[in-house]
Formats: structure tokens, sequence, C-alpha cells
């Protein structure tokens, strides 16, 4: 349950990673494949907290997950990329959570004066040394 207060500002399950199905807001059942660009409906660094949340059922060896955030420039495209945090996840598989602040992100120097806060609308995440296969990284709040 959210704080008292507070407001969902995060989609119930963002998917950077893995397998999403057809749903009423989501008309396209698809994979996401590692380092694949996502636009979020809504901007991370409104969020007071949110959550990645990185899993897979086994692999040939330990799996390293690296969440990267960029802002919406205000010409429409793609600001410089950020890193957030990094997790790993044993080679046995499992699910490795981080909480993370939206209030901390802040965008790269050279992109100051091209961004409106609130304004980090995208996140990739990048699994090495491969992405095993039932791999899923998402966000949630």
């Amino acid at each position: 349950m959210a704080p008292t207060g507070s407001t969902k500002l995060v989609d119930a399950a963002a998917t950077l990673v893995g397998w999403i199905n057809y749903s009423a807001t989501d008309p396209f059942e698809r994979t996401r494949v590692s380092a694949e660009v996502v636009r979020l409906t809504t901007p991370l660094d409104a969020a007071h907290q949110f959550t990645l949340v990185a899993s897979h059922p086994g692999a040939a060896g330990a799996v390293t997950v690296v969440l990267e955030v960029a802002p919406l420039l205000k010409d429409g495209t793609v600001g410089t990329w950020v890193p957030l945090t990094t997790v790993a996840i044993p080679a046995a598989g499992g699910r490795v959570e981080a909480a993370l602040s939206g209030s901390n992100l802040a965008p790269d120097a050279g992109d100051v004066a091209n961004v409106i806060a609130p304004c980090f609308f995208f996140a990739r995440a990048t699994l090495t040394p491969s992405t095993p296969s039932g791999a899923h990284v998402s966000l949630t709040w």
C-alpha cells in the first residue's frame, strides 16, 4: 500500500526487459530486450520512491543489471544517460529489488538548460554478460 498522501507516479509495472502481455493499456504482446530504450508515461524524478525489480530463473553465471535513466529534452529527444543503480542476480536465479528515490535524480550538466523538470521519462536496463531466458526487469511504485 502506498503511504498516505502519496500519488502513484510510476506505472504499476513498467517492463524494461522481458515479456509483456496484451492488456487494455498496451495492446501489443512482445518481449523487450536488454538495453532497449523505454519511454515511461510518468517521470521518475517526480516519484518519491520507485523500485527496480530484476529476476531470472537461472543462468550459466551471475547476471548483472545496470539501470540507466535519461531526461526528455525540450526538443523531444533523449538526453544524456545517467547510471542509476547496478544489481547482481546469482547464477541459481532469483529476484533482486532496489529501492530508488526520484528526488535524487539530476540531469547531466550538459542537459540542464534543455529540460523542464520533472524530466526523467526514459529508462533502460542492460543485462550482462547475456540475457537468460525468462529474465524480467521492471520498475514499480
